[in-house]
């Protein structure tokens, strides 16, 4: 019986300094940190046709064609200080094209012509932008020409940039 308390006892000691042992801790450092996110997508057609085929007799305008079938989505996190840009590819030696972004989280600047916005030249198309992000805003686009510049086909990629 002494042979069974003493083997007992030896097996809880042994227990007591296995859990001691297993009770050591170790601590690191975490360096955390959020970068700058700047992210806009367009949703809707790849491409949009619009085409001028009316007028009123006597006016050199011809009657311009709106499209707003097309919605953006964005999301920044670094200032107020954050806009929208917009520009072409190339400028457009005939006819206007306009475009408007709806916006809840900056202020819009309306409708802004981008016919001679290039990459160097991009224009304010929303500003001020929170932080934050929304989906579904409208994107209009507005093509107007006039009839004294003839007839003309063309095709212009708009890119719209989020930047500080």
């Amino acid at each position: 019986m002494k042979k069974s308390i003493l083997i007992l006892s030896a097996a809880f000691m042994s227990l007591a300094i296995v859990q001691s042992a297993s009770a050591q801790t170790a601590t690191q450092a975490v360096s955390l940190t959020v970068s700058k996110v700047y992210r806009i997508a367009i949703t809707g057609a790849a491409t949009i046709n619009m085409t001028v085929n009316a007028g009123v007799a006597g006016t050199d305008a011809l009657t311009p064609v709106t499209d707003a079938t097309t919605t953006y989505a964005i999301t920044q996190n670094n200032s107020a200080a954050t806009k929208v840009t917009a520009n072409l590819d190339a400028t457009m030696p005939k006819g206007h094209l306009k475009i408007a972004l709806v916006s809840g989280l900056g202020t819009t600047a309306g409708t802004v012509d981008i016919t001679s916005a290039t990459s160097g030249s991009a224009l304010n198309v929303v500003s001020g932008i929170a932080m934050g992000a929304e989906a579904g805003k409208s994107i209009t686009y507005t093509f107007s020409a006039n009839a004294s510049e003839g007839l003309f086909v063309a095709s212009k990629t708009v890119t719209l940039t989020v930047i500080d």
